[in-house]
């Protein structure tokens, strides 16, 4: 169904939430927005019924327990280009293109919001957290981009989501990582920490031993770059409040 209807401001706060990080769920607008699934749930269903919106879901989702995943759609795109609320068009014209992207894609875009919101509620909301979208104007930004450049007063560094990869693929990212510290492309008073997520603890020590190689190997030490292998984004959340 089409809508020319006026959108409210938490409604067009959805679709700006949707530009940036690609596919929304449930569970992710809820955290968020810091509101109920049900409030989160009804919210998509609004926008999918009136045209904003589009879904992917099949019968497998919920065999595999994954949940629908939300994206904007052309009327969207239209909607906020009419708005003029600043947004890059280069990346408003990619999200054109949505709906035919792959399930490993869709899947990867919805992992990146899943650790965004981890790192946004164990530094808070102060913290700077940037998407691979965003870090597209960053001059000498190692490319493909990183998931998510993080910084804060403290500390900053790069999470490279790796899920299932091929173990190949995720050494051949660090030493993508090393050729890039060593170019001297970059603009940082100190190179970033570089946070790769992992999820089984057999393949973290690989790749802790890989790093470690590769550092050797190229006379490098932790003054120059960090290697985190990780099981999350951020392995330290603040206890739920009861």
């Amino acid at each position: 169904m089409m809508s020319d209807r006026k959108l409210n401001t938490k409604q067009i706060n959805i679709l700006k939430t949707a530009y940036k990080f690609r596919y929304l769920t449930t569970d992710n607008l809820a955290r968020h927005k810091n509101i109920t699934q049900n409030s989160a749930y009804s919210a998509l269903k609004i926008l999918l019924s009136n045209g904003y919106l589009g879904i992917k879901y099949n019968k497998n989702y919920r065999l595999m327990n994954k949940s629908a995943r939300y994206y904007l759609t052309p009327q969207a795109i239209k909607y906020l280009r009419q708005l003029q609320l600043d947004l890059d068009e280069d990346i408003l014209s990619s999200r054109l293109r949505e709906k035919g992207k792959s399930s490993d894609f869709v899947d990867y875009q919805v992992a990146v919001h899943d650790a965004y919101l981890d790192v946004r509620q164990a530094l808070g909301d102060d913290v700077l957290i940037q998407t691979a979208s965003e870090l597209a104007e960053t001059e000498g930004m190692l490319k493909p981009y990183p998931a998510l450049y993080v910084r804060d007063k403290k500390t900053h560094f790069f999470v490279e989501l790796t899920g299932d990869q091929h173990l190949f693929l995720v050494k051949k990212r660090i030493r993508k990582y090393i050729e890039h510290y060593e170019s001297d492309d970059w603009s940082w008073d100190t190179y970033p920490n570089v946070r790769i997520v992992r999820r089984l603890k057999g393949d973290r020590n690989k790749l802790k031993a890989y790093v470690e190689e590769k550092m050797d190997d190229n006379y490098l030490d932790e003054s120059d770059i960090v290697f985190e292998i990780v099981p999350r984004a951020v392995t330290i959340l603040p206890e739920p409040i009861v």
